[in-house]
């Protein structure tokens, strides 16, 4: 399993996420990889998404999961739209809160601002700025909102409630559905943006690292 971490594509390394993923690979006897990739502004798209297709394709793997959480879930769905295109086989993609569109333009943010303390309408722009540098936020690299996902593998999507991405993880869903892909949301109330990766005992946290780890047996058992 490659997990990607978040940070908004500015901030953030694997060993913030590593309590997660140790308790991952025990409870789901896998091998969890989190790769450190190249951060904005210093280094903007398409920096970052060429270091993890550089690790997918090191890895040479024909039975992997790729997951991401918050921007790492971005990263997640656009390389998964190029290992698609690459014809490689995955056996699925688990997506955690996932930033999915940078034109920061879904009503969520507005609906949701007042429930969300980590992520808001602003830092989003700002952190689309420093990682887009003249790019247009419509690229299908960028935001996987608009990518072409038949072919997608199996997918996990988990949001909470009231977070401000709940409408990029809805939407989601929503495309993987009409292209026929099988995909499962798993909304969950009262859960801050990526709990499961901070601190398992957040609340909401464990109810979706058990909602992941189903979904890892599904897929490699």
């Amino acid at each position: 399993m490659l997990h990607i971490h978040g940070g908004a594509y500015r901030i953030g390394c694997p060993e913030q996420i590593s309590p997660f993923a140790v308790a991952l690979a025990l409870r789901c006897n896998v091998t969890v990889i989190c790769p450190a990739y190249r951060l904005a502004p210093e280094h903007p798209f398409p920096a970052a998404l060429n270091d993890v297709r550089n690790v997918v394709a090191a890895l040479e793997s024909d039975a992997l999961i790729l997951s991401g959480d918050s921007a790492g879930g971005g990263l997640a769905a656009a390389l998964t739209a190029l290992c698609v295109e690459d014809g490689m086989h995955l056996n699925g993609l688990a997506l955690l809160s996932p930033w999915l569109d940078l034109t920061v333009s879904s009503p969520s943010y507005t609906t949701n601002a007042e429930t969300d303390p980590m992520f808001s309408k602003s830092s989003a722009q700002e952190a689309a700025a420093l990682y887009l540098q003249g790019y247009l936020p419509e690229d299908p690299l960028v935001s996987p909102l608009y990518a072409e996902v038949d072919g997608f593998p199996p997918t996990y999507v988990n949001v909470g409630t009231g977070e401000v991405l709940v409408g990029d993880a809805q939407k989601m869903h929503a495309q993987l559905q009409v292209s026929g892909v099988e995909t499962q949301l798993h909304q969950v109330d009262n859960m801050e943006h990526v709990a499961v990766t901070r601190d398992l005992q957040l609340p909401g946290a464990v109810e979706t690292f058990d909602g992941l780890a189903a979904f890892i047996d599904s897929r490699l058992g």
